[in-house]
């Protein structure tokens, strides 16, 4: 005979059994465990490192193209000049995004040696880190890339935009 539902809701499912954890620790030795554990930080450290360096390859360009900016505005700028700044402008941005290509690939890289690292800690650092998704933190990843290449064809765009608006 089926169950009623109470007052308020709906039928109450059973709830399935949780299987309780079992940690498997390691099974590496102190000192390859201890090296992998080195590996892993300095390939944490350098994915930092090239995020790092990728946000300030897009805040120095953008600096530099307000200067661009300042300078057609308040000189008395010559054709040329703004001729050399138009293409300046241009090579910058172009070296930025590659740049934060470059640094890209580097984290793809660091990130897929940390994936390999990880197979060899314990099943309760794993359970942890599963917390977050690969996929999940991908996109995120790319995401803030795609964020980066546009905020740099934008200043490029404005950049540009003022200085043919200025001649």
């Amino acid at each position: 005979m089926a169950k009623k539902p109470e007052k308020g809701g709906a039928e109450e499912k059973p709830k399935e059994e949780e299987k309780p954890f079992e940690n498997t620790p390691s099974e590496l030795d102190d000192l390859t465990h201890h090296e992998l554990r080195l590996m892993f930080d300095r390939s944490a450290e350098a994915v930092l490192f090239a995020k790092n360096i990728q946000w300030r390859s897009v805040g120095s360009s953008l600096i530099v193209m307000a200067v661009f900016i300042a300078l057609v505005m308040f000189g008395t700028p010559s054709e040329a000049l703004a001729n050399i700044l138009g293409v300046a402008t241009i090579v910058l941005a172009g070296g930025v995004i590659f740049v934060l290509t470059l640094y890209q690939s580097w984290q793809y890289n660091e990130i897929s040696r940390i994936v390999e690292l990880e197979k060899h800690f314990s099943t309760l650092y794993r359970k942890i880190r599963d917390v977050k998704s690969r996929r999940e933190g991908n996109f995120h990843r790319y995401t803030l890339l795609l964020f980066m290449a546009g905020v740099e064809i934008t200043g490029a765009g404005v950049t540009l935009y003022v200085i043919n608006q200025v001649l």
